[in-house]
């Protein structure tokens, strides 16, 4: 359970250097200011296709670069896992190359994509007349539960998307 606790933990504190950086930084310190100079209006954001590239390249995108950088063998671990003294290795304890990484990382955080899906398609919930429930979002947020499950049943401790990609978290 140890194993667990330090592995959500550095996952929450990546999750909050990613939000520091793609929403307040990026979003709110560059774009807020800018959006309008450059067309984007709320009047923008309504188009659903508008609105899912806007998310994809302010938020996913810095993101995934953020996971696939630092998990990869060029860095010693995100810094959430360097904290907590965790790294990602293949099976055979060796750090993972870019490309292993950028899959781990897509799989990783396809439950958020598909989350962010189901919030703006059809009709960007913001726009929305109703606050509906909606399939893809409460399916993401299962997706979430499915993979802590995997951690905490796997006799390897190994996520779905580890076991997958032959790729484990470990500590050192």
């Amino acid at each position: 359970m140890k194993y667990f606790f330090k592995r959500a933990t550095a996952y929450f504190l990546d999750c909050l250097i990613c939000y520091t950086f793609a929403m307040l930084i990026i979003q709110w310190a560059l774009l807020s200011h800018l959006r309008e100079g450059i067309g984007i209006t709320d009047e923008w954001f309504e188009m659903s296709w508008n609105m899912q590239a806007y998310v994809l390249l302010t938020i996913s995108l810095p993101v995934w670069i953020y996971f696939t950088y630092f998990d990869s063998k060029y860095s010693g671990g995100t810094f959430g896992k360097r904290l907590m003294k965790l790294s990602v290795t293949d099976t055979e304890q060796a750090r993972i190359g870019l490309p292993k990484s950028f899959l781990r990382t897509i799989l990783k955080l396809a439950l958020w994509e598909i989350a962010h899906i189901g919030v703006i398609f059809p009709t960007p919930l913001y726009f929305s007349q109703n606050a509906d429930i909606r399939f893809l979002t409460v399916f993401g947020i299962a997706l979430l539960g499915i993979y802590v499950l995997s951690v905490l049943l796997s006799a390897e401790k190994q996520s779905i998307y580890d076991r997958l990609l032959r790729t484990k978290v470990i500590v050192k």
